[in-house]
Formats: C-alpha cells, structure tokens, sequence
C-alpha cells in the first residue's frame, strides 16, 4: 500500500480494517428514520415536524463538533477522537429504550443531540486518515471502500432498527448498540495518523517560513455543492416512512428495507467509485446529480413500494457517487497539513443535510398544499437539476488530479492552481 510521507510506515492490512472500522459507525444518525412514523403514532401530541426534528437535530449539533474536531484532530490525535465519539454516540443514542412509558419527546430529543456531539467529534477521523496516509487511486479506491462500508452498516442499523420497531417504540434506539463491535477493531488496529500530519505540518511551516497553509476557496465551493446534492439524497430518506404510510404502502420493517435500497446504491457506488472517475472525469459531479434527480422522480410517483424502492436505490447510487467525488476533490486541492480540518468542513456537510431535509419538506408542504407530503419532491427534482446543470456546464478540475506516491506536496499544488 501506499504511504503517506517518508517518515510514516506503511499501513498494513489490519490497519486499513481499524480505520475502515470507523466508517461502520457513521450512519448511526439514520437509526430512526424508518421508526418516524410509529413515533407519530406513539406521541400523539407531538407534531411530525418536532418528531422530524429528533432526527434531523443530529445533524446540526455535529457540524459545529465536525468543523472543530477535523481542526484539533492533529492536536488530540485521532484515535483518542474516534474512541470518545463512539462510545459517546452509541451511549446517548441507546438511553431512550430505558423509558418505554414516556409521553414527552423532550428525552428523545436530548439523546439525538448527544448523538450529534459523538458523531461529530468521531466523523471526520476516518476520511482524514485516510488522505493522510494515502494518494492517488489508493485513496480514492479507500474513500470509496469507506462509504460503501457506511452504508452496509445503515443497511444493518436500519434493518434492526425497523423490526425493532414492531416491538415497541422504544426498542429502535438498541440498534445504537452495535457500535460497539467497530469500537474494538478501531481500538486493536487502527493506526494513529496525528505523527505524521504534525510532520508534514512542521515541514510545510520551514518551508513557507511563514503562517500556517491557507485552505483553498475552492473547498468552501465544493462543500456548498455537496450540501446540495446530500441535502437531496437524505431528505428523501428521512420523508420515506411517512410517505409510505400516508399511501398505506408499507409499515416501519418494510420501509427500513425500502429505505435500505438507497443503501444497497450507495454501497455499489462505493465498490464502483474508482471506474467512476475514470470514466466520467471531471463531468462526474454533473452525471451523477443527474442520476439523483432520476431516482427522485419514482418516489414521486410510485404507488407500490418496488417503484419507490428502484428510486431511492438510484437516488443512493448517484448521491453516493457526487460526495465521494467532492471528498476526493477536496483532498487533491488541500494542503496535507490542512487535510483534518478539510475533512471536518466535508464530513459536517454530510451531517447538515438531514437537518435541512425536515424543514425544506414542511415549507414545500406549506407552499405547495396541494400536493401534501409529495410537495416536497418537485423542490428536490428542482435542486437535483441545478446542481447537475452547473456539474455539466463547469468542470470540476481538481478531481481529475492523479498523486503519484512521494509527490503528493507538487500534486497538491498543481491541484490547487487548477481550481482557482
């Protein structure tokens, strides 16, 4: 495998395991989405955009916690980050199932924001680990390896999560718990990468002799741009359980499944990421919005659950595609010192888009009520299409960049130079 930088030994095979491990943790934020509805039901009195909020709150709380754990990263190291965010995260999530006989939602809420905390301080490690350590195809193909992997897991939290719910309420918030087989193998074998970014940190200041690398502004223009495309793929999601019951298509086990199929699209992107690149190139960003915008207009329309299944698979397969694409890019234009607090900014745009889903879903019912819950998916259709018009129109060059190992600082640059 390929390392990062003279002084770093090469990972080895169970290392790659410890830092993919993190990954297995990170769609811990979507246990609940297949539960909404039998929420809805239970607190009777609660309205379904406050039941909504539980869900989406994570993601608020853990882009502040992402933004600040990816900057202190190379100071508290990585590995301390990964452990405290995960059992913070599986802890906080699981406590609601002690308090089967609550009518209040306030409890459940509480825990989303722990979660958030855990999630944020532990979300940015993996990806940062991994562009520390690696260049080039390696790190594209780990980055996708990573993801596909996250969404393996939402498969299995999501799964358990539903059934779960058919036994109580109160029994979905167990699935936090299987977080903590990750935990092990992040704890046995994943390598600490804060020696080799404080190396490079050092280098860097002797080289410059001067203030630490400025991020490039292309990045802030990248995570916008994913924020866009994610906010798509998640609001969706979140919406799936209860447009499913509004239609009487299915209950929370079917639509765990249902919604497990942006998942299954999400995990074969992932596998596929690496021929994506090279076959599309720089026009990656604008066919892969592209294939959201497909997979939305099934959910659409669909009046049986297969229908509404292909969409959301196709949703998964070209949201997955759009942000791997922007992470890689970003890492190709960031100066390697600066490449935990980058992944900080990227992993904090994934978080914020559930945030967003439930609130962009009731302004489009309150602007369009016509249409009810459906309102929502013309906006998103609209927003999908935006974002795929300007990936078409304007290459995004700094994905198109190849590192070859030991020359990732001039590969940097020359990224860098591309995207101003």
């Amino acid at each position: 495998m390929e390392a990062q930088g003279k002084s770093a030994a090469a990972p080895t095979v169970l290392n790659v395991v410890g830092i993919l491990a993190l990954f297995c943790t990170m769609s811990e934020f979507a246990i609940l989405t297949p539960s909404i509805a039998a929420f809805s039901h239970h607190f009777a009195d609660t309205s379904i955009t406050t039941i909504m909020f539980a869900n989406s709150i994570t993601g608020i709380v853990s882009v502040p916690v992402s933004i600040l754990s990816g900057a202190v990263l190379h100071r508290i190291g990585f590995k301390p980050a990964a452990v405290i965010g995960i059992l913070v995260m599986s802890v906080g999530g699981a406590f609601p199932f002690l308090m089967p006989d609550i009518t209040d939602y306030a409890p459940v809420i509480v825990s989303r924001v722990i979660v958030g905390l855990g999630l944020g301080v532990m979300f940015p490690v993996g990806n940062a680990t991994i562009i520390a350590f690696f260049d080039g195809e390696q790190r594209s193909r780990l980055l996708g390896l990573g993801i596909t992997i996250q969404f393996v897991f939402n498969l299995l939290y999501t799964t358990v999560a539903g059934y779960l719910t058919e036994i109580g309420w109160n029994y979905s918030f167990l699935a936090y718990l299987i977080g903590f087989g990750p935990l092990v193998a992040a704890l046995a074998w994943m390598p600490e990468a804060k020696p080799l970014v404080a190396a490079q940190r050092q280098r860097s200041r002797q080289a410059s002799k001067g203030p630490k690398e400025k991020v490039p502004r292309a990045i802030w223009g990248y995570a916008l741009f994913a924020l866009a495309a994610w906010t798509c793929v998640v609001t969706v999601q979140v919406v799936t359980s209860t447009i499913l019951d509004v239609r009487g298509l299915a209950g929370p086990g079917e639509a765990a499944l249902v919604i497990n199929c942006c998942g299954v699209g999400t995990i074969l992107c992932g596998l596929l990421f690496p021929y994506l690149v090279r076959l599309f190139k720089t026009r990656l960003f604008g066919v892969s919005a592209l294939l959201v915008v497909v997979g939305i207009v099934p959910c659409f329309l669909a009046d049986n659950p297969f229908v509404y299944a292909l969409g959301v698979f196709v949703l998964g397969f070209g949201g997955s595609a759009f942000f791997t694409a922007a992470q890689n890019a970003t890492g190709n234009i960031a100066p390697k010192s600066r490449v935990p607090f980058v992944s900080g900014v990227m992993t904090s745009m994934m978080n914020l888009g559930p945030f967003i889903g439930p609130y962009l879903f009731a302004a489009s019912v309150a602007a369009v009520p016509s249409l009810g819950n459906d309102a929502v998916f013309p906006v998103l259709i609209a927003l999908g299409a935006v974002v795929a018009a300007v990936g078409l129109v304007h290459p995004m060059k700094a994905l198109n960049v190849s590192c070859a190992p030991g020359k990732s600082d001039a590969c940097a640059a020359d990224a860098r130079s591309e995207s101003r």
